[in-house]
């Protein structure tokens, strides 16, 4: 009995990480892999998408990768420190949390 409780809850997991890993919403996935666990072939086999904050495109190869990587996964290139406008003292700084000239916070 306790099978058929614990493994579409384990389903469930494995599918809700993998589809957040890959950009997609991990609470509609988790939910499907427990309810079908044969969709983890499915999850598994889905292509990454881009997530704006969380996921970028490499800019030498083109694949998705995370957006604090500093090398790409795939082609081992070391990526290019992007640079953004800082909203407070108006001078383009790295893309981290806070500006390293001001120090105040660049999220909005």
């Amino acid at each position: 009995m306790s099978r058929f409780v614990i493994f579409p809850i384990i389903t469930g997991i494995i599918g809700a990480i993998v589809a957040d890993r890959k950009g997609r919403n991990w609470a509609i996935w988790g939910i499907l892999c427990a309810l079908f666990p044969l969709l983890l072939i499915v999850v598994f086999a889905l292509p990454p998408v881009l997530k704006r904050g969380v996921t970028k495109n490499c800019p030498y190869c083109g694949q998705i990768i995370r957006h604090g990587d500093s090398k790409c996964r795939h082609c081992r290139r070391e990526l290019p420190i992007e640079m953004v406008l800082c909203p407070n003292c108006k001078k383009f700084v790295p893309d981290k949390d806070y500006c390293i000239e001001c120090h105040r916070s660049l999220k909005i």
